[in-house]
């Protein structure tokens, strides 16, 4: 069997758990290690990340979520302190939309003015097409379903506002302000 990066970077994570819970090293898992810290020096070289998707056949496209640049830079500051990625959350995000366990909420009117000072930008990140075909195909039933509009960019904004609200209220200058 074909041994993948991931398949090397899982066996990493384990080891990592058994020294961390102070279980016993055997000889074998020593053998392992060498293969482990390998795995981890190639995901840690620039680029070096994709070699997990591509070893799977995992493809993946940009989704360009359009907002304030506040927001972004606060979401972007509210996953770092999570220690999570943009891309991950917004995955969890199509995910759970897919299983039905979170509904994106409806938009309330035109979308708020943006505060002097700020401006709109892009917030850029990745998701796998696969994951983003079965969600755009999901996405004029559940607007349906719903009686409003559900798109993917909004969806995904609302979700990492969603999971990162604890965050956000203490990084947003109008969050602060109520």
């Amino acid at each position: 069997m074909d041994r993948t990066r991931r398949n090397e970077l899982e066996t990493a994570s384990v080891l990592l758990h058994k020294i961390a819970d102070g279980t016993p090293i055997t000889p074998g898992d020593s053998i392992q290690a060498v293969i482990a810290a390998a795995a981890l020096d190639a995901v840690l070289e620039p680029g070096g990340w994709t070699q997990i998707r591509e070893g799977e056949g995992v493809f993946t496209t940009n989704l360009a979520l359009t907002t304030r640049a506040s927001l972004r830079d606060a979401l972007k500051k509210a996953a770092q302190m999570r220690r999570r990625s943009l891309t991950g959350l917004v995955t969890d995000g199509h995910r759970e939309i897919l299983a039905g366990t979170w509904t994106p909420p409806q938009r309330t009117g035109k979308s708020s003015p943006i505060p002097a000072g700020d401006r709109r930008v892009v917030l850029n990140v990745t998701v796998e097409d696969a994951l983003r075909q079965e969600l755009r195909r999901r996405l004029p039933s559940l607007s349906e379903e719903l009686g409003y509009q559900v798109t993917e960019g909004g969806s995904a904004l609302a979700y990492l506002q969603y999971k990162l609200a604890k965050e956000l209220d203490q990084l947003l200058p109008e969050k602060k302000a109520e």
